[in-house]
This record gives structure tokens, C-alpha cells and sequence, in this order.
């Protein structure tokens, strides 16, 4: 009999009970089965053990009800067309059932949000195909015996109290095989109200995101639990008049176009004082950028503008005539992986426009690949940095 490698302590880490469960003690012998098995003899353990753990929560959820892939797949099809990112499905992918994509899916995920020194991992690696088959053929055994976990069959369909909600809530933020490898790094300074505001999971969808996914909108009684569903924001007055004419002298100057590209800082001072009519003083004309080699300024009607800096190199868009091929290449890649590196409503306008086509897979020169995922990417590895205000 081969040594136990994990415990019931690591497989209620990633549950929301403390009291075991009748079925906990098969899904620890099935996570056994797979480190026992597993070739990924390159990393470290401790993520070799999560990804056990995770795909036989896998199954543990499919086969229960919980709800969690199934989420994740309805919110990716919405979003891209398809039931998940990078694979091209083959016909016996089954939504419902387990499949062996999904498991692919599972490995890169943890394995690309394992917090340890790491390039991006190329999610067709062969290790992660033939791990992910061989966890395949165990599964499929083991799928129309397996024991349903009742405790989590519907589990977010209700709650007793605002107690009972909050626990359910966290464990969803970054307890479970499915989010937390996106807030492993920082969910223990997370505190009861930021959970809101930051988003999770491998598509950084806010709790209230997942709540409608789960519940299939039945969201009445969630609704009562403050802070989950965000107030509209609203602006001022004065606020809302200042971008107006912001937004109005902005296209006058560009003639209708809403962004702008401009080389260096003496161009930058230019167009905050002719053309937007700011003050030529310190505090309007941000001497602080003076050492940046470009910028982007976007405006918005209702939010005003924004800037972007030495990225103007990596954007295909014709408007810029600072493009570089050469620099794209090793570049643009960063835009959809490095916080701050460009923000949120700019990236989303460069993806959604086909601007960054340099961008590719470090180390692999893969650019297909990436410009059919990107914004999931950008979600994937930004999350608040891409989807947050």
C-alpha cells in the first residue's frame, strides 16, 4: 500500500465545513491516487499536492451540484463562445459531466498562479496534456460511483443568517479548488468588505458575479446581504459638466478621435495646454512624466481622461505612428499581465480593437493563441488591475 502523501486537514482547507463529511475520505484517496501518479516532478510539491487536491474537488463538485465549473464554463461561453479558453474541444466535451480539457484547464491554472518563480506557463504544454490525461482515465473510472458531498449539493441557494452568508461568501473569494490560486498571495490581508470589491477566480468575476452564476439569479435573499451588490456609482454635477468639456475640447484637438498618441513629454505639455486649455503650471502640467518616453491619453464623456505611458511602441492602432514592431514582440505581452502597465478601459479598447497582435507567449513566440484569449488572459492574470475602477 503506497504511503499517504495528503490528509483530511488539506482536503477540508478547500471546504467550508470543519466536521468531515461521509464522503471526504473517498475524495482524499482519490487525491492520493493522483499525486501517486502524477509526473509533474518539476514543481514543488506543495503545488503538485494542490493540483491532486483541486481536480478531485473537481469531480467532487460535478458530480454534487456545487456549481463552481459549471459557473465558470456558462460565463466563458457567454463571454468568448466557448466553454474554455486555449482548447479546442472535442466532440465528447460533455458540459455537466467531467472532461479531460477541464482538467488541462485546472493544472494551468494552479500551476500558472502558483506564487513561486515561474515564466508563463504555455497552457498546451505536454506535461500539463499528459497529466491531465492520466488524471483523466482515473476520474472517468471513478465517475458513476463516486460519492455526492450533500452538504454542498445547491449549497449557495441559501444561508440562516448574515453569519452563515459571510462564511459562504469567503469561501467562494479564495477558499475553493477553483479560486484560490487567483488571491492565494494576499487573501489573508483581505478584509470582511474588500472581498466585494476585488474580483476572483480564473475570469476575476465580484462575488455578486458568481452569486447570479450559482443561483441562476435567484439572488433574493443575497440582495439583503449589504455590501454584495454594488451601489451605481454617481458624479457630481460639476464633475459630470468638467468631463463634458474636457470630452469636447479633447476631440475638437483630435479631431473627433478619442485617444491620442503623442512623443514625449514636450508633446504631452502641448496638448495639456492648448489643447485641453489647462493652466501651464506644476499641477496641471505633470512635470513628474517628463522622463517617459510617450504617452496615451483616452477620453470618456462620463469619466474623463486617462494616460498611459512607453507603451505606444506595442499598439498597432493607426492613429500611432510610434509603433514598433521590434519592441512589440518582447513587449506587448506585458500589457495583458503586469498591473498598472496599461489601464483597464485603454487595454480593453486595444483588445477589443485587435491592437496589440505583437503580443505573445514569452518564450514560445505563440501569438494565435493569444490574441483569441487575450481578454481572458488580461482577466486571468490582472484581475482588479483589469477589472476593477
Amino acid at each position: 500500500m503506497q504511503k499517504a502523501n495528503l490528509y483530511i486537514k488539506d482536503w477540508l482547507s478547500i471546504h467550508p465545513y470543519t466536521r468531515q463529511q461521509p464522503s471526504d475520505n473517498y475524495f482524499v484517496q482519490l487525491a492520493n491516487r493522483l499525486f501517486h501518479i502524477c509526473p509533474l516532478h518539476e514543481i514543488p510539491e506543495a503545488f503538485k499536492k494542490k493540483i491532486c487536491l483541486y481536480t478531485a474537488a473537481y469531480l467532487e463538485d460535478v458530480i454534487s451540484g456545487l456549481g463552481l465549473w459549471r459557473s465558470f464554463v456558462k460565463k466563458h461561453s457567454e463571454l468568448y463562445g466557448t466553454a474554455l479558453p486555449f482548447y479546442t474541444l472535442t466532440p465528447d466535451y460533455t458540459k455537466d459531466e467531467i472532461n479531460e480539457e477541464d482538467i488541462r484547464f485546472i493544472i494551468w491554472n494552479t500551476l500558472q498562479k502558483a506564487p513561486y518563480p515561474h515564466s508563463y506557463i504555455h497552457p498546451m504544454a505536454t506535461s500539463i496534456r499528459q497529466t491531465a490525461k492520466m488524471f483523466f482515465e482515473i476520474l472517468d473510472e471513478e465517475y458513476e460511483t463516486a460519492p455526492a458531498n450533500d452538504a454542498l449539493t445547491e449549497y449557495f441557494m441559501k444561508f440562516r443568517d448574515r453569519t452563515e452568508a459571510e462564511h459562504k461568501l469567503l469561501w467562494l473569494f479564495g477558499h475553493n479548488y477553483l479560486t484560490e490560486p487567483s488571491v492565494q498571495e494576499y487573501i489573508a490581508q483581505v478584509t470582511a468588505s474588500d472581498k466585494y470589491i476585488i474580483p476572483c477566480g480564473p475570469m476575476a468575476l465580484f462575488l455578486y458575479e458568481w452569486i447570479d452564476l450559482l443561483t441562476g439569479h435567484q439572488t433574493e435573499n443575497w440582495q439583503q446581504i449589504e455590501g454584495l451588490y454594488p451601489d451605481t456609482p454617481t458624479l457630481s454635477d460639476e464633475i459630470k459638466q468638467r468631463n463634458q468639456t474636457t470630452y469636447e475640447l479633447f476631440t475638437k484637438g483630435t479631431k473627433g478621435a478619442q485617444i491620442v498618441y503623442l512623443n514625449g513629454y514636450k508633446e504631452l505639455h502641448h496638448f495639456l495646454t492648448q489643447v485641453l486649455q489647462w493652466p501651464d503650471d506644476d499641477n496641471h502640467t505633470l512635470p513628474q512624466m517628463k522622463g517617459h518616453r510617450n504617452f496615451i491619453m483616452m477620453v470618456n464623456p462620463e469619466k474623463g481622461i486617462l494616460l498611459a505611458n512607453d507603451i505606444c511602441e506595442c499598439i498597432t492602432d493607426p492613429l500611432n505612428n510610434l509603433y514598433n514592431r521590434e519592441v512589440a514582440v518582447k513587449e506587448a505581452f506585458n500589457l495583458l499581465t503586469v498591473p498598472t502597465k496599461c489601464p483597464p478601459d485603454l487595454l480593453e479598447y486595444l483588445i477589443s480593437h485587435h491592437y496589440i497582435p505583437d503580443a505573445q507567449l514569452p518564450e514560445y513566440g505563440e501569438k494565435e493563441l493569444v490574441e483569441k484569449n487575450a481578454d481572458f488572459i488580461a482577466r486571468h492574470a490582472l484581475l482588479y488591475y483589469y477589472r476593477g475602477d
